[in-house]
């Protein structure tokens, strides 16, 4: 087996206080992710400024992307939704997956 170094670089944290952060996405210029436990959607900057985008009605939001249009998609497990946020930032129910969850 191959085995090969690569060349570390220095390590900054960029955000701290998180409950539990997420599903981790790179989208226009910044870290996007889910940080469970408080429901919201963060973006961060890599100089550390953060926004919170969306808060969810979920305690658990498990996952997001984006759909072609630029709408945001954020996938609730525990309740079987995946949600979509309307340009007015409003939520709307994408797919009910309730019924194939147990």
């Amino acid at each position: 087996m191959l085995s090969q170094k690569l060349a570390a670089k220095e390590a900054n944290v960029v955000m701290n206080g998180l409950a539990f952060g997420e599903s981790p996405r790179w989208h226009d210029g910044r870290l996007w992710f889910c940080n469970w436990g408080t429901g919201q959607i963060i973006a961060v900057d890599a100089d550390g400024n953060s926004e919170v985008m969306l808060t969810v009605p979920a305690t658990l939001p498990y996952s997001i992307d984006w759909l072609p249009d630029g709408r945001l998609v954020v996938v609730c497990g525990r309740e079987g939704l995946v949600l979509r946020q309307e340009a007015d930032g409003t939520l709307a129910t994408h797919a009910d997956l309730r019924g194939f969850s147990t």
